[in-house]
């Protein structure tokens, strides 16, 4: 892939990633072309298999930009939370290319904003609200969630005017299995002593890049991006580069928006790990291929630890495996200012942090950089207490 040429430290970067975009954009294009729908997705528990078992190309739309906000909270409160308010002022100003192509919304009952905003989003598109259930805990729970997922497989096939039958919905656990185990793997570059990716790097290598149009050259890009990082990690000069640097965990809130990100690495921190939605929490585990592939779905997706759960004890024994496995120095919380789900589990986090004997931070922000000062000064701080 000729995008893969640097061998210096941030060799996969912003034009790597654009590259990918223009591949996925161009693929995405030709398909609805030929007649395939888009279904917009929100959270990490909708099933993209039944979507793409459906011959539909699923896209995922929370959002990182802060430009839309100041026309969200037209409609929306202030002091929602920034990823959704991001969300929705992309939709009604028709400024994201991925919300413009959706022929359908696929939307979870995760947190109140989100719930409500979902409401409003349904004027701009047709959309289905799956009502997920507050526990993993139950047989009950899992069977409701079933029962959700059969809903949308008979939405998806008369919107699509395509069958969704149980062999197309395992060849797609197959693919997706594989992009989980593709994604986990370039993680796990981050267990050594040396870490071979940044975390902009792995957030930058594991992203879809928009429409999840055409899995196979995708995982491909990621395994071609995984064998030039190890092949980066035998250079001494980068070795040096990185050695002795902090390794961050960072955990809460999903990092539509990289500024925190940015500034835990600007400081010299390297954030090995990150456990958020599209991190270890959402490809740690398989779907399993074998038996009824829809059942399969619904209880390993209700099974993802999100702080929306209650009780999420899931979520710290995840935390306690990647504290262990990653060599963790250090664990920074990212709280977006309005999501009090996850600020109120930062408690519990912060507990677990400690009895591992390890250093905690909890950053609570929008998308904005007003602050970035600020938290500059406290990441130095802590980053100083790791050395």
């Amino acid at each position: 892939m000729n995008t893969i040429k640097k061998s210096n430290i941030g060799m996969f970067d912003d034009h790597y990633l654009g590259s990918i975009e223009e591949r996925v954009i161009r693929d995405t294009k030709a398909a609805k072309a030929a007649g395939a729908k888009v279904v917009g997705v929100y959270c990490a528990f909708t099933p993209k298999e039944l979507v793409a078992a459906a011959g539909a190309i699923p896209v995922a739309l929370c959002s990182g930009s802060d430009i839309p906000i100041l026309l969200a909270e037209r409609h929306l409160p202030r002091n929602l939370c920034a990823l959704i308010k991001s969300s929705y002022g992309h939709a009604i100003g028709d400024s994201c290319p991925y919300f413009t192509a959706t022929d359908l919304l696929l939307a979870d009952a995760t947190c109140d904003g989100k719930k409500k905003m979902f409401e409003l989003l349904g004027r701009k598109r047709p959309l289905y609200l799956l009502q997920l259930p507050q526990t993993a805990a139950t047989e009950e729970s899992h069977a409701y969630w079933l029962g959700e997922l059969r809903r949308i497989k008979v939405l998806l096939e008369r919107e699509t005017g395509s069958a969704i039958t149980d062999d197309r919905l395992r060849a797609q656990i197959v693919i997706y299995n594989r992009l989980r185990s593709t994604v986990h793997e370039a993680f796990r570059l981050n267990m050594g002593e040396i870490p071979l990716l940044s975390g902009r790097e792995l957030d930058t290598v594991t992203s879809m890049a928009g429409f999840e149009c055409n899995l196979h050259s995708r995982i491909d890009e990621i395994e071609q991006a995984i064998a030039a990082a190890r092949q980066r990690g035998r250079d001494r000069q980068y070795q040096a580069g990185v050695a002795g640097r902090p390794r961050i965990l960072l955990t809460g809130c999903p990092t539509t928006n990289r500024k925190v990100l940015n500034l835990i690495e600007d400081c010299r921190g390297v954030v090995v790990a990150m456990e958020s939605c599209g991190g270890l929490k959402t490809v740690g585990n398989l779907v399993p291929e074998d038996g009824d592939p829809l059942a399969n779905l619904a209880r390993t997706y209700l099974d993802i630890p999100c702080a929306c759960m209650t009780p999420n004890p899931a979520r710290l024994d995840l935390l306690r495996s990647i504290i262990r496995d990653y060599r963790i120095d250090g664990v920074v919380e990212l709280t977006w200012d309005g999501c009090h789900t996850y600020n109120i589990e930062a408690f519990q986090v912060e507990e677990c942090v400690g009895a591992a004997g390890l250093p905690y931070l909890h950053i609570i922000t929008d998308y904005s950089e007003n602050d970035t000062g600020q938290l500059k000064t406290r990441i130095e701080a802590f980053l100083e207490l790791l050395n």
